[in-house]
């Protein structure tokens, strides 16, 4: 347990909370660059002394074998004195006989054998160790066993391992005072390309943190790179853009939804201050005529705007069941018919949904109250099925002024007057919205089109919903009076 609390406290004080990116940075980097020169230069020591030892061998060996040819050829006297020079491929050479005398030798190698090694006539071994008896030298070397005739004689070829350690050693000394320093240079190399890395990211903080809510048409600076900091500087710019539409917009609707409760609120407080000035009991006509319904008006809309506010949280709760779209739609069309507004011409066929009735039955009220305001004479409600699409449509036409098609996608917004034909101030403005919201719950969509074909002008407002499958025509029938055209 002792090792990983050491552990856990060398990192609690390496990454520290409130220390930034770029700190953070440099220090994993560096720590990085020295764990990569630390194993980099234990593998260069390694491959360093590797090497050493091959080459002092392979030097041993060759002449060795050169002299152990000599005798082979010619015995010990056919090998030249300057074979047994110091310098020309090992510092002591020996040749021994049978009995473990030396027979011939460098001017510097003892009387006696460097070792007792014998092996076998033909091969040769390697050894190390202390060989000279009055040097505390290491030397490593070749032995190798020849026959001349009937005479047996080991040839013993050493160098000195003395001037590879040291060299080996100066290595190591020498990278183990260059590697602070380039460990050093590295962190400094990180932690200033990493601050110009995150240059940008600064700026982008610093302008985020000057942007206001009274001001959000300010954007941050996108830098030149394609790079992670380019993306995050366009995605804050999108999400500014969509913050000052959501802000505009909410400005727009609070001034909106004041303006349309202030006329109905006036009227209501000016009947009742001239009630109170004049110390008159307001009549029952009044209150009938009058006050009632611009009371229920303002009902009416807080209502529709907290269930517009409750979607925008939330989402419209559904009470989700199987529902017959054309017994909505007959529904609506008697309604309307015996409001006796307009006549009413309806072409329906039999399709089963799944989704909330009670919304849905409002969803289409509130188009047909709508057409009905705005037309002429006549409203039209046409259901037909996309078997291929497995979509439901639902067609509510008027014969009135119509909407341009610029103004289309505007309709559905709440409180959005597209022209004084359209939207006069005979509704609270919430209701095309509000459809919008209960058709995009049910997974459908609502659209403007085009006039209906039978008639000459007007608009035609269209519901789209899935069907639970193509096959969606009910096990019911429609009544025959509702399946054709009627008035």
């Amino acid at each position: 347990m002792e090792p990983c609390r050491g552990r856990r406290a060398i990192g609690r004080v390496l990454f520290k909370r409130n220390q930034g990116v770029r700190l953070r940075s440099t220090i994993v980097g560096t720590l990085l660059v020295a764990i990569a020169l630390a194993i980099g230069a234990a593998v260069m020591l390694f491959m360093l002394g590797r090497a050493d030892n091959r080459a002092m061998y392979d030097t041993t060996s060759y002449h060795t074998y050169e002299i152990a040819n000599l005798i082979a050829d010619h015995g010990v006297a056919g090998v030249p004195p300057d074979e047994l020079v110091e310098g020309t491929g090992a510092d002591v050479i020996q040749i021994v006989d049978a009995q473990g005398r030396v027979v011939a030798s460098s001017p510097s190698a003892p009387d006696a054998p460097l070792t007792s090694t014998h092996p076998a006539p033909g091969e040769s071994t390697q050894v190390e160790g202390r060989l000279l008896p009055d040097s505390d030298d290491v030397f490593c070397g070749t032995v190798a066993t020849v026959r001349h005739g009937t005479e047996e004689y080991r040839v013993i070829a050493a160098v000195s391992a003395e001037p590879y350690r040291q060299s080996l050693t100066n290595t190591a000394i020498l990278l183990a005072v260059e590697m602070p320093f380039l460990v050093l240079i590295a962190g400094f190399a990180i932690y200033y390309f990493v601050g110009r890395a995150l240059r940008p990211v600064g700026r982008i903080t610093s302008e985020v943190n000057s942007i206001t809510t009274s001001d959000l048409s300010r954007r941050v600076p996108v830098p030149a790179t394609d790079d992670e900091v380019t993306r995050l500087a366009t995605t804050m710019n999108a999400m500014l853009e969509r913050l000052e539409r959501s802000h505009d917009a909410h400005l727009r609707f609070v001034g909106d939804a004041s303006h349309e409760l202030r006329s109905p609120l006036t009227t209501i407080v000016g009947l009742l201050d001239l009630a109170d000035c004049t110390a008159t009991p307001v009549d029952t006509d009044t209150v009938r005529t009058i006050l009632l319904p611009e009371a229920r008006r303002v009902q009416h809309m807080v209502d529709d705007l907290l269930l517009l506010a409750r979607a925008d949280e939330n989402g419209l709760p559904l009470r989700t069941t199987d529902v017959d779209l054309d017994d909505i739609v007959v529904a609506e069309a008697r309604r309307l018919r015996s409001l006796g507004m307009v006549a009413v011409e309806t072409s329906v066929v039999a399709i089963r949904v799944s989704g909330d009735p009670d919304k849905l039955a409002r969803a289409l009220r509130n188009l047909t109250d709508n057409a009905a305001r705005y037309a002429s004479s006549t409203v039209r409600l046409d259901m037909s099925l996309d078997s291929a699409a497995g979509r439901a449509r639902i067609a509510v036409s008027d014969d009135g002024p119509g909407i341009s098609s610029e103004s289309r996608n505007l309709v559905f917004d709440r409180f959005t007057r597209v022209g004084a034909d359209r939207r006069n101030t005979a509704g609270s403005g919430l209701g095309l919205s509000i459809t919008r919201e209960i058709v995009r719950a049910h997974g459908g969509q609502v659209s403007v089109e085009d006039p209906h074909p039978d008639l000459e002008h007007g608009a035609t407002m269209v519901i789209s919903l899935p069907v639970a499958s193509t096959a969606a025509h009910a096990d019911h029938e429609v009544p025959e009076d509702q399946t054709a055209r009627s008035r």
